[in-house]
């Protein structure tokens, strides 16, 4: 599993951008990130954000009524999560560590998509989403 193994060793990805412009739509390298913006079997956008080997980082952690909802979260974490965002690394039910990002009102607006064995694993996933979720593109998986 992706977060129990080494998160280094990036490859490059191509993404595709949606319409609307967003922060680092073009983004390529070799530690490229992904988010992709979705519908969930109930209906709600959710975004994602993805390695270059297209296991899950991040999600929301919420569903949203409308796309715009989901655009604007995905907006937030480029803009802010490396600087603004607070991020917490702490440990779940079954003993593994995990991570949240918190906005400065204190709501969590992010947090890691599974846990890691290692926190040093989990403050590596952190960096990685630091780093790169401003350059992110950003795409719509097709249905």
């Amino acid at each position: 599993m992706f977060a129990k193994s080494c998160l280094g060793g990036f490859i490059a990805v191509a993404v595709l951008a949606l319409t609307q412009p967003f922060v680092g739509s073009a983004a390529q390298g070799k530690d490229a990130l992904k988010f992709e913006i979705y519908e969930d079997a109930a209906k709600e956008f959710r975004w994602r954000l993805l390695g270059s080997d297209g296991k899950v980082l991040a999600t929301a952690g919420q569903g949203y009524a409308a796309k715009a909802g989901a655009v604007n979260g995905v907006k937030l974490i480029q803009a802010e999560a490396d600087g603004k965002l607070k991020f917490e690394v702490y440990e779940d039910k079954g003993k593994e560590h995990r991570w949240r990002a918190k906005s400065p009102n204190g709501q969590v607006v992010a947090s890691s998509a599974s846990g890691y064995k290692e926190k040093a694993d989990c403050e590596k996933a952190i960096e990685i989403v630091k780093k790169g979720a401003a350059k992110a593109a950003v795409e719509e998986p097709k249905k």
